[in-house]
């Protein structure tokens, strides 16, 4: 009766010893292991690259339609509020498959007098975003260098611009506003009027 329960013991440490030996040598489960060290990496550089994917679709749709409205907008002599906004429904299509409500849009007819001085002669605007400031008729506007020796001229200005809401951000990344200015020129005369704007 002693001598079963020694064997028992000692067939209970020979088993022990043999599994803690053959532990280093089993690699069953180092597939899953490894799995669930690398998946988090792999799920935030997979949902990284998709944001980065849809934000520079996104950015060359707002650039696109910052160019085709200034350019529609110069193609008339006289132009109303309501045919301005028919043109800022052209957005709709520009962006598709993304939201089109949230651009915001500006047309904005800069003129510069013989002098040099660059002032708002109108402006149309469409979803303000926080940032953006309201043009009035009238106000001084600061036009980029290039323009430092145009003289006796009426530019058109599109301004576009796309809050981006990030999809795997996690709330550490807030919107990114992306958005483009164009530069017209009246095609049709030497401005475009529109009263009312």
């Amino acid at each position: 009766m002693i001598i079963g329960r020694f064997d028992r013991l000692r067939f209970a440490m020979q088993g022990f010893l043999h599994a803690a030996t053959s532990l280093p040598r089993d690699k069953r489960g180092v597939a899953a292991v490894e799995f669930a060290i690398v998946f988090p990496f792999i799920a935030v550089l997979y949902m990284g690259g998709s944001d980065v994917a849809v934000a520079l679709a996104v950015n060359r749709k707002i650039h696109n339609a910052a160019g085709t409205i200034g350019d529609l907008v110069g193609q008339v002599e006289v132009a109303t509020p309501s045919q301005i906004n028919a043109l800022f429904d052209v957005t709709a299509s520009l962006m598709q498959p993304y939201d089109a409500s949230k651009v915001y849009l500006r047309v904005t007819q800069v003129k510069i007098d013989a002098n040099g001085k660059a002032t708002v002669d109108w402006t149309k605007s469409r979803n303000t975003l926080v940032g953006t400031t309201p043009l009035v008729a009238g106000q001084t506007y600061k036009l980029p260098a290039e323009f430092a020796k145009e003289k006796s001229v009426y530019i058109i200005m599109t301004d576009a611009y796309y809050d981006y809401e990030t999809l795997g951000g996690f709330g550490l990344v807030g919107p990114i506003k992306m958005g483009e200015t164009s530069y017209h020129t009246p095609r049709l005369g030497d401005k475009v009027v529109c009263s009312g704007c």
